[in-house]
């Protein structure tokens, strides 16, 4: 080796070192934002959510949060008369399991069959029922020309994982199934959900691949948990905030998993825990820039990426999580019937 490429090495592993030591640095100055910090990185007509009373999550919480789903009435739709909606109950996966109550919408004025698209509604995994996203699913419905399943999954504490994918994962081979009935086209089948329904829709796929089950055409992940880092910059900073907070991280998914399994996380608990990203399908997730989960969507979208999946990613700026404009429904609905017809 030359003079001159001796002296270029030297210099390049001086300059990894000091940026090494930058990044160290700087990860170790993110501390949690107070609340006028906050306000400051939220949109103009919001910056009040900031200053909002912080939430403890615990036993009273959830009951207090079930009793809300319960005394929530159906909201009417706004668009009825383009839309044809069933309730049932269908058998769950395993032997033993309960019935899992489930409603389909389908456009009345789809032409010939249209893809299936099963949707899981948010709330932490322990709260949340079909009421949470009806508005939403009969729009999807319409606008996205696809028949919307909605499911009910079982919630934790009480049901940990996999209780409530194996709810939706059933719910998928049921629609495949009754396909004719419901003239549903079985080569572009979809996940999607938001928030906790968005891990657990990712988390069929994973299912679906390891089982070599039905071929997920792709999955709509709206602001999902994808791991379990507690340390991302978004968590860290937004640690004690109103709605969901960095704190509560930890909690939620102790719930979820239950305490032995905490232990010992199995690897399709979350989309992004999986080191396997080979054949996963076309992938649209939606994350708020002041979330605390953002940061784990973030880098499981970069990782589709990286591996060639064909990735849409829209970051809401100024946002909280589950508080999105408008516009980002349009853009779900545009996506479901892109990515389910491509």
């Amino acid at each position: 080796m030359n003079r001159l490429s001796t002296l270029s090495l030297v210099m390049l592993m001086a300059c990894t070192a000091v940026f090494a030591q930058q990044t160290k640095k700087q990860k170790n100055t993110v501390r949690p934002l107070t609340a006028a910090e906050v306000s400051t990185r939220l949109s103009p007509e919001i910056k009040l959510l900031a200053f909002g009373p912080v939430s403890k999550l615990d036993s009273t919480f959830i009951a207090n949060a079930r009793k809300a789903d319960k005394a929530r009435p159906t909201p009417k739709l706004k668009n009825a008369d383009s839309v044809e909606i069933s309730d049932l109950n269908i058998p769950g996966l395993e032997k033993g399991d309960p019935l899992v109550p489930i409603r389909v919408y389908r456009p009345k004025y789809a032409n010939g069959n249209v893809p299936l698209l099963v949707w899981f509604h948010g709330g932490g995994f322990i709260a949340g029922n079909l009421t949470s996203d009806h508005q939403a699913c009969a729009t999807m419905s319409i606008r996205s020309q696809v028949v919307v399943i909605s499911v009910d999954y079982r919630l934790a504490p009480e049901h940990v994982f996999p209780a409530g994918v194996n709810d939706g994962y059933s719910t998928l081979l049921w629609g495949i199934s009754n396909a004719k009935t419901y003239g549903i086209d079985t080569a572009k089948v979809g996940v999607g959900g938001g928030s906790a329904g968005a891990a657990v829709a990712g988390s069929i796929v994973l299912k679906a691949r390891a089982e070599k089950g039905p071929k997920i055409k792709a999955q709509l992940l709206v602001f999902p948990p994808a791991d379990m880092d507690t340390t991302h910059v978004s968590v860290v900073e937004l640690w004690n905030i109103p709605g969901v907070k960095g704190a509560d991280m930890t909690r939620y998914l102790k719930y979820y998993l239950g305490e032995k399994q905490y232990k010992n996380v199995p690897e399709h608990a979350l989309p992004g825990l999986t080191q396997n990203l080979k054949g996963l399908p076309p992938t649209y997730i939606l994350t708020c820039g002041v979330d605390p989960l953002r940061d784990g969507a973030l880098l499981y979208a970069q990782r589709l990426i990286d591996a060639g999946i064909f990735t849409e990613l829209h970051n809401y700026a100024g946002y909280p999580h589950g508080f999105v404009p408008e516009r980002a429904n349009t853009e779900l609905f545009y996506m479901a019937k892109k990515l389910l017809n491509q």
